[in-house]
């Protein structure tokens, strides 16, 4: 349980590798579609942000809704979810520069010639305006990164308090505590500024659980393709196929609570035929069709079909290849959400080299600050209260 990680030649290479093909495609974004480049550009910079930040989000909601839990069965690998969270911070940096840079190419409500015409947009200027909007990211995103890193310390200072010292854990747990609040308001939050609003004249009660449920289960599929390369490489040795288990339990339900939402947003919508909510839709069904019903396939029926049994869970390689299914769909869910308000129902084609290219920069920044997180401590946390649950985790 001593062992640290390696972050090898190899591993970096791959990081940079990726990092330079997103750069590439960043530069050629801009050559490329000519007229279109700004706003074409500047949307899929806010995808990429967004998504790869709320993965951080959803890490460091992980750590604190098991603190809250008295959960102990995840402590073998919790040094991966605290690396993944450890994302969340840069993440943040570069979702703030691209609002900075990019609100006024994104986002209608923005142009004061466009609300000044518009009733609507009017009523709305009291919270879509860009003073409140960049104060609700600080203090919001602000509180979060600051519970999450103080979470990460305490976690790293327990392997150095005297055997059966629990005050770390019961400050992580006073952590946890103001972490959640503040999570559960800004998920909602997050959802209405960086993506509903793209669509200002549309909203939906339901689209911030809509988010959540999406960004939620890419988070636990992210978690558990980590802690599967991990394993496989030789670390995490005291990881065994109950914890998979668990995590593919956590994968299934959780395509299934996204499908419920999911549903239940259109089928509201649908029922009420209402023209300025059911638009939205249209422009994505109409002219979007093939990844209109993509996302229900990637998103819930593999999902559903390949884990529904006990051994799908405990199988390794299913599992790894199930996240990914789960993390590409989710991927094309939140694509779903931003371009055809972004760029209008009719953006051609629908995935360019931009949209290919541009998430590797992402990817490989995350897969560098996770692994170099994962240098910085042993990668099973020694003096954690619920450690021999852990170990003797059974289902």
């Amino acid at each position: 349980m001593n062992e640290n990680f390696n972050f090898n030649t190899r591993l970096k290479r791959v990081c940079f590798i990726l990092i330079a093909i997103g750069l590439a495609s960043l530069i050629g974004g801009f050559i490329y579609y000519g007229e279109n480049a700004v706003h074409r550009v500047w949307a899929n910079l806010l995808l990429d942000s967004v998504f790869f930040m709320e993965i951080g989000m959803g890490a460091a909601f992980f750590l604190a809704a098991v603190y809250l839990a008295w959960g102990g069965w995840y402590t073998v690998f919790k040094r991966v979810v605290e690396a993944i969270s450890q994302w969340m911070p840069f993440a943040a940096g570069i979702l703030f520069i691209v609002l900075i840079l990019g609100n006024s190419h994104l986002y209608e409500w923005t142009h004061k010639e466009v609300v000044e015409h518009d009733e609507l947009l009017q009523h709305k200027s009291v919270y879509l305006n860009l003073p409140f909007f960049f104060i609700r990211f600080i203090f919001f995103v602000s509180a979060l990164i600051i519970c999450t890193i103080l979470l990460r310390r305490a976690s790293l200072k327990e392997d150095t308090l005297p055997h059966g010292d629990t005050s770390m854990h019961k400050r992580s747990l006073v952590l946890a505590s103001v972490f959640v609040p503040f999570f559960a308001v800004y998920i909602l939050v997050t959802a209405w500024d960086w993506l509903m609003s793209l669509d200002p004249h549309w909203y939906s009660t339901m689209y911030g659980w809509y988010s959540f449920a999406s960004f939620w289960v890419t988070s636990i599929s992210v978690i558990t393709l980590f802690t599967i390369f991990l394993k496989k490489a030789g670390y995490l040795k005291e990881v065994n196929v109950n914890h998979f288990h668990n995590l593919g339990i956590m994968m299934f339900a959780f395509s299934i609570f996204w499908t419920y939402v999911t549903f239940c947003q259109f089928m509201l919508i649908w029922y009420a035929n209402i023209p300025e909510e059911t638009i939205y839709f249209q422009h994505r069904y109409g002219h979007y069709h093939f990844l209109f019903y993509g996302i229900f396939i990637m998103n819930f029926v593999l999902p559903f079909l390949l884990l529904m049994s006990r051994d799908a869970k405990r199988n390794l390689n299913r599992l790894a290849f199930v996240a990914c299914i789960i993390i590409f769909g989710h991927f094309v869910d939140f694509y779903l959400m931003i371009m055809p308000a972004s760029l209008g129902p009719e953006s051609s084609p629908p995935f360019g080299f931009l949209e290919i290219g541009l998430p590797c920069l992402y990817a490989g920044l995350l897969l560098y600050v996770v692994f170099t997180s994962l240098t910085k401590a042993k990668m099973v946390p020694s003096n954690h209260p619920y450690l021999q649950e852990s170990l003797h985790n059974t289902l």
